[in-house]
C-alpha cells in the first residue's frame, strides 16, 4: 500500500495507483469497503507485523521463518502464473481472493508476490533487529500512509506523484513509534531471546541514543515509503530501502 492521491486522468495507472473500479466483481459489490478504503487487505498487512511481534516472543528465529516464505513465494507465484495462462482459473482465483487484491494487479504480480520477496532479501541479508523493524515499517507506516494520505492529502502540499506530506508525516509518526516499540519495549523485555545473536542497535553499543534512534527510523522509513524505484512494488521497495538505509548509519555510529 502506498501514500496515494488518486490519478489525474494523464497520469499512468500503476500498481501505487488506484484503479477503476468493474475488473473485481468483489470490488464492485464492496465499493467502499473493497475499493476504496482497501480494509481487508490492510487488515492483513497491518496483522503480520504483529504476527512477527508474536513470533520473535515465541523465540522464532529468522532462519526458521525464510524457509516458509520461500515457500509461500513459490505457491503464490506459481497460481499468479497459472492466472496469466488460464482465464476459467483467473475467475476463479479472483473470485476467491479478489477482497485482497487491487484492480490494477489484475494482469500483474499480486502484490503478496512482492511482499514475501521483500522479507526474504532482508531475513537473509541484514541483522535481526534491522528485519524485524523493516517488517514493521513496511506492515505499518506503508498503511498510515495510505490511509491519511487519501483521507488527507488533498490538504497538504503533493511531494511526488501520488505522495502527500500528509501521508508521510503519518508514515514518520508511525515509524517512530514503530521503532520505539520495539527497541524501546519488546526487545529489553527479551533480552534471552537474542543471546549470542548480533543486534545493529543497543544502547550499550551505539552513539545514537533511543529516542534518536525512533526518530532517524521514522525519517528513513518515510522517505522508503516515498520513493517510487523505478515503478517496484513498494512491498519490495520498502523494507529493502529501509534496512539499506538504516545498516549503515548504525555501523557507523557503534561505540
Amino acid at each position: 500500500m502506498a501514500n496515494k492521491i488518486p490519478p489525474t486522468p494523464e497520469e499512468p495507472l500503476t500498481p501505487r495507483s488506484r484503479t477503476p473500479v468493474g475488473l473485481i466483481p468483489l470490488h464492485t459489490r464492496y465499493r467502499m469497503l473493497i475499493h476504496k478504503h482497501e480494509v481487508p487487505r490492510k487488515v492483513l498487512h497491518v496483522s503480520i507485523g504483529f504476527l512477527t511481534l508474536w513470533l520473535y516472543t515465541l523465540g522464532v528465529q529468522l532462519v526458521q521463518v525464510t524457509p516458509v516464505l520461500v515457500f509461500l513465494l513459490v505457491t503464490i507465484g506459481t497460481l499468479d502464473v497459472l492466472r496469466f495462462r488460464s482465464e476459467a482459473f483467473s475467475k476463479v482465483y479472483v473470485s476467491a481472493f479478489g477482497f485482497l487484491m487491487r484492480e490494477s494487479e489484475i494482469d500483474k504480480w499480486n502484490g503478496i508476490v512482492w511482499y514475501l520477496i521483500g522479507l526474504i532479501v532482508v531475513f537473509l541479508v541484514f541483522p535481526k533487529d534491522i528485519s524485524l523493524l523493516s517488517v514493521l515499517l513496511l506492515s505499518w507506516t506503508d498503511t498510515a500512509a495510505s490511509t491519511v494520505g487519501r483521507r488527507f492529502g488533498h490538504l497538504t502540499p503533493k511531494l511526488a506523484r501520488n505522495k502527500s506530506l500528509a501521508g508521510s508525516l503519518a508514515s514518520f509518526v508511525c515509524g517512530v513509534l514503530a521503532a520505539y516499540l520495539l527497541y524501546g519495549v519488546i526487545i529489553p523485555a527479551t533480552p534471552q531471546l537474542n543471546v549470542g545473536d548480533y543486534l545493529a542497535w543497543t544502547p550499550e553499543t551505539s552513539r545514537l541514543s533511543l529516542p534518536w534512534l525512533c526518530l532517524v527510523a521514522g525519517a528513513l522509513g518515510a522517505l522508503s515509503e516515498a520513493i517510487d524505484l523505478y515503478g517496484l512494488d513498494d512491498n519490495l521497495t520498502i523494507p529493502v530501502l529501509s534496512a539499506c538505509f538504516v545498516t549503515p548509519l548504525l555501523y557507523v555510529l557503534r561505540v
